[in-house]
């Protein structure tokens, strides 16, 4: 066996070991622990988020189950059931009725149900945090996690800080109609007194039943607000790149409103079983307890943090100029992001620009230094981007299609063990990457390609980078929030290929292995989330994933006789 082939062996090795440790990783932090939901009567009292209690005022509050939509009996016995709750932690509740439009489009009478929880402060004139979870449900189920689970929280929470109060005034508000158009959070918003001394707001809401908890949405300041995350290192997942997507969807949920109202404040949510959503089958036996367990406790943090006046949190004048505004506010870009929930990594979005600049003086520098064939070199750089761009096209045309097909087949509906959309993202992950390898097995047959240059070697790694990087820079301009997954394995691939110069590999093999693992690390933990998210809808966009790897481990599997190992050249 040659060194060459001993060396592609190892790094495929290590390539396969790195890779299933990631998604093994990956896995495990997924999803949080269940709790012991046993009986807590013998449990002292605490400042901390208590989950089990959280499920006895979740099972108070649903009951026997019956649905809660605006104007219907279940919806005012399970207003009463809450009230009821409120005052056994020893809250007075303060009411705000309004009339707006229900789910048969005529006007029926809703309340808003607020909780004060005082700060320690002598000063009044400290603007208070408002916690807002709605009380309402849909009428196709019992909303157990929409949004039932995040009224059960914030009464867990305020039991916690009537325990350990914090230094400025708790708002708790449970607003109502919040599913026929957001109404409870409107009235407030324009109507109620308190609004003028919110500095900040935590929503909690749902769009499934498990999973990790999101914190999908924040205030204008995105600096301020990922420097918060940064610190706290929350249980909770975060990425600038849902706020992105979020931003650009119809949806709204209450803190639309707040935000609306140039608030700052984070907005939570789970998504996981996605199914369960606004369905008969979200009830409590379906909601998990151990995502119950993060939204509350990462909840409190925020709160905690926002009411010693840890920054987003407005000051007095701040509010006091900002108090009427009622439009959209303009949004400062930050990307941040979670490292597989153990920390918080943020960055400007100016940042972006940079890395891919100097991504691309280390990428020409090393190109320079490497290669002396001039001509050589421009061909097979040509075809690594020409590889790359029809490797893209060929795995977005294949997921578009093979979408299709599996929504009006209706195959993922089937009572399969594989029909679900989760195996139809991994069918069209595992569709992109076997596309992605069909233009380079084309283009490393043509005689022009074997005569001049190899596309499998340094050349074509060279140009493959360089298409990627202009992908990061296209994304990085009309979504700076969004650029991170793809801005990342460029980096990586660039300080390999200047490490690669430095110590003269003739192979980029172990560059391969290097990108590829960066670039599972930094799309694996997301694609459970694309997958509750969107379902099958970016079925190109989960092709195009599969596809970005392949490019990246592309080396690894091209033959060992079509390489050029020449020496490398130093300037």
């Amino acid at each position: 066996m040659t060194p060459a082939r001993a060396s592609r062996g190892r790094a495929r090795v290590v390539a396969v070991i790195g890779i299933l440790a990631v998604i093994a990783l990956t896995a495990i932090r997924h999803s949080p622990p269940s709790i012991d939901s046993s009986s807590v009567a013998e449990r002292p009292a605490s400042g901390e988020f208590d989950g089990s209690r959280a499920v006895d005022s979740l099972r108070a509050f649903v009951a026997d189950g019956t649905p809660r939509p605006v104007g219907s009996p279940g919806h005012t016995a399970a207003r009463e059931r809450l009230r009821a709750l409120i005052t056994r932690l020893g809250c007075e509740v303060e009411e705000q009725p309004f009339m707006a439009r229900g789910w048969n489009r005529t006007a029926v009478p809703m309340m808003n149900l607020l909780v004060r929880v005082p700060g320690t402060s002598a000063d009044s004139a400290l603007p208070c945090v408002l916690l807002s979870a709605h009380y309402d449900s849909v009428a196709a189920g019992p909303g157990a996690g929409d949004n039932a689970g995040g009224v059960a929280c914030a009464l867990e929470i305020i039991r916690a800080l009537h325990a350990s109060p914090p230094e400025r005034t708790v708002l708790v508000l449970f607003p109502d109609g919040e599913e026929v158009g957001l109404y409870g959070a409107r009235v407030f918003a324009s109507d109620h007194a308190s609004w003028k001394e919110v500095g900040a707001v935590v929503n909690l809401d749902a769009r499934g039943s498990d999973g990790p908890v999101y914190i999908f949405e924040v205030g204008a300041d995105q600096a301020a607000h990922a420097g918060l995350l940064c610190e706290l290192s929350l249980p909770a997942r975060t990425t600038s790149l849902a706020a992105e997507a979020y931003r650009r969807m119809p949806n709204g949920t209450d803190f639309t409103v707040y935000l609306r109202g140039a608030r700052p404040g984070f907005n939570l949510a789970f998504i996981g079983s996605p199914r369960n959503y606004h369905a008969a089958s979200d009830t409590i036996e379906n909601l998990s307890t151990g995502t119950l367990n993060q939204m509350g406790s990462s909840a409190l943090a925020l709160v905690r943090a926002l009411a010693s006046g840890a920054a987003p949190m407005l000051t007095a004048s701040e509010l006091g100029d900002g108090a009427s505004k009622t439009s959209a506010p303009v949004i400062h870009p930050t990307v941040w992001f979670d490292v597989f929930g153990f920390l918080v990594v943020a960055w400007p979005a100016w940042c972006n620009t940079l890395a891919l600049g100097v991504c691309a003086f280390a990428l020409l520098w090393s190109l320079r230094s490497m290669r002396r064939d001039s001509r050589a070199t421009l061909i097979g750089s040509c075809l690594g981007a020409v590889d790359v761009v029809m490797g893209i096209t060929l795995a977005i045309s294949l997921g578009t299609l093979t979408t299709g097909l599996l929504i009006r087949s209706h195959l993922v509906e089937l009572p399969w063990p594989i029909a679900s959309i989760w195996w139809g993202n991994v069918l069209l992950l595992a569709l992109g990457a076997a596309a992605a390898l069909i233009p380079s097995r084309l283009v490393a047959r043509h005689r022009v390609t074997r005569r001049t240059t190899s596309c499998a070697g340094w050349d074509a790694w060279f140009g493959g980078w360089f298409t990627l990087g202009a992908l990061a820079i296209l994304i990085a301009a009309a979504a700076p929030g969004a650029a991170h997954p793809f801005l990342i394995p460029v980096v990586a691939a660039s300080i390999l290929t200047f490490v690669a110069w430095k110590f003269r590999w003739t192979s980029p093999d172990w560059c391969a292995v290097g990108a590829g693992l960066v670039a599972v690390s930094v799309w694996a933990p997301l694609e459970q989330t694309f997958a509750d998210a969107f379902g099958l809808s970016l079925g190109g966009f989960t092709a195009l994933r599969g596809a970005l790897l392949v490019l990246a481990l592309r080396p690894l599997g091209d033959p060992i006789g079509h390489q050029r190992h020449e020496p490398v050249a130093v300037a």
